[in-house]
């Protein structure tokens, strides 16, 4: 049997609250593998050692 739509709204799931906000640091265990991967894929430690590499002869200047 197909379902009838009767105009009202299908009921909404709910997020479980557990003990509220994730803690910051879980966030940064998250967030930097994955930054890391992608700044390795994509060259960009070795972008990253240049511009710091021109930053440090600039300042030592």
């Amino acid at each position: 049997m197909a379902m009838q739509q009767t105009g009202s709204q299908p009921p909404r799931r709910r997020r479980a609250t557990g003990t509220g906000t994730r803690n910051p640091l879980v966030a940064l265990a998250i967030a930097l593998p994955v930054a890391a991967l992608l700044a390795y894929a994509f060259g960009g430690w070795h972008q990253f050692a240049l511009q710091a590499n021109t930053m440090v002869q600039m300042m030592s200047r």
